[in-house]
């Protein structure tokens, strides 16, 4: 019989190679471990020579596992089941958000035998018993297979706690090696992402999480979270934990509670987290936030969405710009910075929420200069509320996987495009934000800051009545500045000490 596993997570990005966590792979294998069976785990990132093993093991291979999110992911997924399929008749299975949002896309492909979707976690436990004991799978929930040349995917269940679920074994994966991936990172600066919640209370319309998981939220017991973060710190000598779940303050008694546990537990290390505008302002006091600032929470990052409250409505957010900007206000006293992420260009008048959406971020930089900033030009996803209004203006995804590579790879625009928004938002993010910042000069290099402290100086009262009347037009200073860089300065020298970031 057939006993190994190998279980595979590819490159997130091209470049700038991100140091997450696999939680994929190690969620996957503590589901299957008591099988007695072989299980390899593959991080592209750690393990570039991977047709190796996947020679070595073809023989004895009972089926190969893929975890894929949309976009660079799908390329080194391909790559990945195309070798297997090249030595060995062992079928591919591939999981992950891609194939929960396009499970007929990627389950019609050659390489590509059946899909899991939704949370995994049990559909492949099933879906490795199954197989190990010759039976059929055609009847789990959560699983996609083809007959007869046919696409089956059956219903995939809703969101389970998984609080009953075997423990991570961290230990199968070089977490250090992870951690000085793009260069060895001296103590103070190591940092570590963490997941300690699943799912998250609300139904955003652009969010397919309520699709997949319901309106479910489920926390790790404290314990064992203080236990891993001890156990990161002795280990890996972290002093920073980013919390990476959809909605960390879903509940205040989890969050006291916890934050209470790190204090008490002397871990004496950094963290920031993701948080809804309106529920945190309705929920945590002033008296709550000096325990959360206490406990070590540096930076929250808030999912402002937009500037433009007819999108927040459309969008069900739930919330108003005012408290995009109080939160601001209310964690600047607190010595808490903040982190917007934010979309611009929805199919509704996308002049106007665009215009809106910088003008926000203009007025809450003001506030505090600290603010960092993500901007995303709005990406309509199956299964939202949302996709069926962006059909109707026009948007159309492509059909195979291929071409969603090319897709994605590319610039992102829409049928209701009316304008350039890449070179605005490009101006925007790389040019006034951070010179609106009167010390942004500071974080040049020697050579360059006499040249931006000139710059900053003769520039900033400028920049600040741009973003004070919202008035963006004719950006005269940004194109001007481009010219000087380009004639004798690295044009990506900017882009380098700038915390600012956009995603097409």
């Amino acid at each position: 019989m057939k006993k190994t596993v190998i279980l595979f997570f590819p490159l997130l990005e091209s470049n700038n190679v991100a140091s997450n966590v696999p939680y994929a792979l190690l969620y996957l294998e503590r589901m299957i471990r008591h099988l007695e069976i072989n299980i390899i785990l593959i991080d592209e990132r750690l393990t570039k020579d991977y047709e190796k093993i996947i020679e070595d093991n073809a023989n004895n291979l009972l089926f190969a596992g893929v975890s894929s999110m949309i976009g660079y992911q799908i390329t080194g997924a391909i790559k990945f089941s195309k070798k297997v399929k090249s030595v060995s008749s062992s079928p591919i299975i591939w999981g992950g958000w891609f194939p929960t949002v396009f499970p007929e896309m990627i389950l019609k492909e050659n390489y590509v035998d059946y899909i899991c979707i939704g949370q995994g976690e049990i559909p492949f436990q099933m879906f490795t018993e199954h197989l190990l004991n010759q039976k059929n799978v055609d009847e789990i929930n959560g699983i996609g297979y083809k007959t007869n040349n046919e696409l089956k995917i059956n219903f995939a269940s809703k969101l389970s706690n998984p609080i009953n679920y075997p423990k991570i074994n961290f230990d199968l994966i070089d977490i250090n090696a992870l951690i000085n991936y793009n260069g060895k990172v001296e103590t103070g600066f190591r940092g570590i992402d963490y997941i300690a919640t699943l799912g998250c209370p609300h139904n955003c319309a652009f969010c397919n999480l309520v699709y997949i998981f319901g309106r479910s939220w489920f926390p790790k017991e404290v314990s064992e979270i203080i236990t891993d973060l001890k156990y990161f710190k002795s280990k890996y000598d972290i002093s920073y934990v980013s919390f990476s779940d959809d909605n960390f303050f879903a509940n205040k008694k989890f969050i006291l509670e916890l934050c209470n546990s790190i204090i008490d537990s002397e871990l004496n290390i950094d963290w920031e987290a993701n948080a809804n505008p309106n529920s945190f302002l309705k929920t945590f006091s002033d008296e709550d936030i000096n325990i959360i600032n206490k406990s070590g929470c540096k930076k929250i990052k808030i999912g402002a969405e937009s500037g433009d409250q007819e999108i927040l409505d459309l969008i069900n957010k739930k919330t108003f710009v005012k408290n995009n900007l109080e939160i601001v206000r209310k964690l600047k006293k607190h010595n808490i910075d903040i982190r917007y992420f934010t979309m611009v260009c929805f199919p509704i008048n996308p002049d106007k929420d665009f215009k809106m959406t910088l003008n926000l971020i203009g007025k809450a930089k003001l506030i505090n200069r600290n603010l960092d900033v993500n901007i995303n030009l709005f990406k309509p996803i199956p299964k939202t509320e949302l996709y069926d209004l962006c059909l109707k203006h026009g948007f159309k995804y492509p059909k195979n996987t291929d071409d969603l590579i090319v897709f994605f790879a590319n610039k992102f625009t829409a049928p209701w495009y009316k304008s350039d928004y890449h070179k605005q938002l490009d101006d925007f993010i790389n040019f006034y934000l951070p010179f609106t910042n009167p010390f942004f000069f500071m974080k040049f290099p020697l050579k360059l800051r006499l040249f931006a402290f000139i710059l900053n100086i003769v520039i900033y009262p400028i920049l600040f009545l741009r973003i004070k009347l919202n008035f963006m037009k004719f950006p005269f200073e940004a194109r001007l500045f481009k010219k000087i860089i380009s004639s004798g300065l690295d044009n990506n020298y900017l882009n380098s000490v700038s915390t600012f970031k956009s995603r097409n």
